[in-house]
């Protein structure tokens, strides 16, 4: 009975021990605001009020707050990953895939007709509209990495990223001049450094063989000659420390078997000093060296690339006479806007997310735009309605 009685206490002792020990750490340390992890804002210490705690509301949000704020939380959460992933055996995890060969991918819905009919009606009115006043549009639609690795997906979860696309493409009249970026990437896919193991992007030689692409189409349908950049013009270095993209934000690294780096293109010729403008700051380089080096594993280092989804984007290229570029992105264009960018003297990149100081078609009024680029990977163009709202931009991100 004695002996009872004494484990009753130590397990008493214990757990109060726990719970002050839990108590003392949230008193001392700061409280997080953002876990990368989870990719979300955490919650914050509520305020009591008399009506909060009244109706309730003041004890879910504090229950809240405890749970984002308890001390070791992401280890708990990568230690949660590595029982399913060791003893459940799991390979889907969150939506992502885990595949043999170390790429985490994310399947694609198979999307109805009417909205790739609506997307496409969207794309052929602004390429009608920007073809009146002397712009030619040309729309490039990106693979992702799980439309381009579609046969790694097994048959009991697929992924519809190239049926997707053909749907798309098939609806696009010939004024948007649409490419196919999947044909641009083919011969190239036995390459390493197309795309990240661990994040939705592609990297920058993926954009580079896309770019090819979309000049050598402008110059046959324009009869002008500008100079198509080859690899050889660039030196290919894979630089910054490694990282786990958006993918292993969902499964945590204990799925990560491959970390990531950033391919960095450098030109090998010699070239004026080119500017690069953005919320009212002047850059001489498309890349941010900070991102590069940030300690955090799961750091959205792709940010490298000239800073993330900036509303507009002005580059003044001295080295180049002719020409006005306008891209309208998503996220894909940031790695692609160094190589665009040599081959116009004005390249204006513009995110129709954020961007909402006019219509698309007065920006090209305004800026003597005669080149137009629509350049989209094929799963944000469907779920986020705001890459094609040409006439009323800036209703945010979607996804």
């Amino acid at each position: 009975m004695k002996k009872g009685r004494l484990q009753d206490i130590i397990l008493i002792v214990l757990f109060m021990g726990i719970l002050i020990g839990i108590g003392i750490l949230e008193w001392v340390r700061h409280d997080m605001h953002f876990s990368t992890i989870e990719n979300r804002a955490l919650a914050q210490e509520p305020k009591a009020t008399t009506e909060s705690i009244i109706s309730g509301k003041y004890t879910k949000q504090f229950e809240q707050y405890f749970n984002d704020q308890i001390p070791g939380r992401q280890k708990m959460i990568e230690a949660n990953a590595t029982v399913n992933k060791d003893l459940l055996k799991q390979n889907v995890v969150r939506n992502v895939y885990v595949g043999d060969d170390c790429y985490l991918l994310t399947p694609i819905p198979k999307e109805p007709k009417k909205v790739a009919q609506k997307i496409a009606d969207h794309i052929n009115k602004f390429a009608s509209d920007a073809k009146k006043l002397g712009a030619t549009t040309y729309f490039a639609l990106a693979p992702n990495k799980p439309t381009t690795m579609e046969g790694k997906f097994p048959s009991y979860y697929p992924s519809y990223g190239n049926y997707n696309t053909n749907q798309l493409l098939s609806l696009i009249n010939s004024d948007a001049h649409p490419i196919d970026l999947r044909i641009a990437l083919k011969p190239h896919l036995n390459e390493s450094h197309l795309y990240f193991y661990t994040d939705h992007h592609w990297k920058a030689k993926a954009a580079f063989y896309s770019y090819q692409s979309v000049i050598n189409t402008i110059n046959k349908n324009t009869g002008t000659n500008r100079k198509v950049l080859g690899t050889n013009d660039f030196t290919w270095k894979e630089e910054g420390l490694p990282f786990y993209g958006s993918d292993a934000r969902e499964t945590t690294e204990s799925y990560a078997t491959k970390s990531d780096t950033i391919t960095v293109a450098t030109p090998k010729f010699k070239e004026k000093t080119i500017s690069i403008s953005y919320n009212g700051t002047k850059k001489n380089s498309f890349y941010f060296d900070n991102y590069l080096t940030n300690s955090s594993i799961y750091v959205n280092r792709y940010l490298a690339y000239v800073g993330g989804d900036y509303p507009e984007i002005k580059v003044v290229n001295p080295n180049v006479k002719s020409g006005n570029l306008l891209i309208l992105k998503d996220s894909y264009a940031n790695a692609a806007l160094q190589f665009f960018a040599r081959n116009f003297h004005k390249t204006y990149q513009v995110d129709l997310r954020h961007f909402n100081k006019m219509k698309i078609t007065d920006y090209i009024k305004q800026n003597h735009i005669d080149t137009v680029i629509l350049l989209n990977n094929v799963n944000s163009i469907y779920v986020t309605p705001a890459l094609t709202n040409y006439d009323h931009p800036g209703q945010g991100d979607n996804q």
